[in-house]
C-alpha cells in the first residue's frame, strides 16, 4: 500500500487542509494472489473508496496512529480518505467553513481527479467513530445518492430538540473560554434541515431516494449506547437495511475501534 499526505487549498473550508490517503499498490500480497505489476498498475483500475472520519479532538492522523488501518486496507484493496474535520461535528457553518460540503462534495471530487477511485454508488462508503459516526450518518443521509454503505462506530446522530437547554463543552477548564459553545442551541438551528439526520431519513424515504446500508457497532460500556440504539430504531422503523451490534466489555476506546476497522474492511464493507 501507499500512504500519502494530501494537502490542498479547500474552497469549502477556506484554508489549506490535510488528508491522509491510502492507495493499493504492488505488495507481496499481490504476488501471493498471482497479480503482476502491470495488472496492479492498470490505468483503468478503479478501487472502492471509504471516507473515514475521526472523532472529537482528533485529526487526520488518528487512524494511522492508533489502528492498523494501513494493513487492513492492503488486505482488501481499498482507497481510504482520512480528512481532518476539526471539532466541527462535520456541519456547514454560516458564515464559516463548510465541513459537510467539504467531505461529501469537494473531497470526493478532488480525490477522484487525483487517484484511481471508482465513481460508482456501490463502491462509495463513509464511516467514522464517535463524532465521526455522527458525521458519517448525517452526511450519508444528506447525500443519499452518493454513499451506499455507512459504518458507525461508537456513536450516532441524536434527535434534535428545539426546546433543549443550551449546553457547552468547558474544554479549557472552569472560568476559561469554552471551545465549543452552545452545542444544543447550534443543533436546534439545524432541526428539519439537510443536517438533521432524523428528518432526512424520513424525507429520503418519502422522496424515494436510495437507502444506504447502515452498520452501527458500539461497546456495551460506551456512554453513547442509548443514542446509538435510538438512531437504530429510527432507521429500522423507516425500512432501512440497518444492523446494530452491541459488543460486551468495550467502552469508548481504541482497542474497540481498531478491531472494528479491521472487521469493516474484511467483511462488512467488502
Amino acid at each position: 500500500m501507499a500512504q500519502l499526505k494530501l494537502n490542498y487549498l479547500s474552497r469549502a473550508l477556506g484554508r489549506q487542509v490535510d488528508v491522509n490517503v491510502i492507495i493499493p499498490t504492488y505488495t507481496n500480497l499481490s504476488e501471493s494472489k498471482g497479480k503482476t505489476v502491470k495488472e496492479i498498475y492498470d490505468p483503468d483500475q478503479k478501487f472502492k473508496v471509504l471516507i473515514l472520519l475521526h472523532g472529537f479532538t482528533g485529526d487526520c492522523n488518528d487512524y494511522l496512529r492508533f489502528t492498523n488501518v494501513l494493513r487492513y486496507a492492503e488486505d482488501n484493496e481499498f482507497v481510504i480518505l482520512m480528512p481532518s474535520g476539526d471539532n466541527s461535528f462535520y456541519y456547514d457553518y454560516e458564515p464559516g467553513p463548510k465541513y459537510r460540503t467539504f467531505i461529501a462534495e469537494e473531497l470526493l471530487q478532488v480525490a477522484r481527479f487525483m487517484f484511481p477511485i471508482s465513481d460508482k454508488y456501490e463502491d462509495t462508503y463513509i464511516g467514522g467513530l464517535s463524532m465521526g459516526a455522527h458525521g458519517s450518518a448525517m452526511i450519508s443521509l444528506a447525500y443519499p445518492e452518493v454513499f451506499s454503505k455507512v459504518y458507525c462506530m461508537s456513536g450516532a446522530p441524536s434527535k434534535i430538540d428545539k426546546n433543549a437547554s443550551s449546553t457547552s463543552l468547558d474544554w479549557f477548564g472552569k472560568d476559561k473560554k469554552v471551545y465549543h459553545q452552545d452545542t444544543a442551541k447550534l443543533a436546534a438551528e439545524r432541526k428539519d434541515t439537510i443536517e438533521d439526520a432524523y428528518y432526512m431519513a424520513e424525507k429520503n424515504v418519502q422522496d424515494g431516494k436510495p437507502k444506504a446500508k447502515y452498520t452501527l457497532t458500539i461497546g456495551d460500556k460506551d456512554f453513547l449506547s442509548e443514542r446509538t440504539k435510538e438512531f437504530y430504531e429510527h432507521l429500522k422503523k423507516l425500512g432501512y437495511d440497518v444492523t446494530l451490534e452491541i459488543v460486551p466489555g468495550y467502552g469508548h476506546e481504541w482497542d474497540f475501534w481498531d478491531m472494528k476497522v479491521k472487521e469493516a474492511l474484511d467483511k462488512t464493507l467488502k
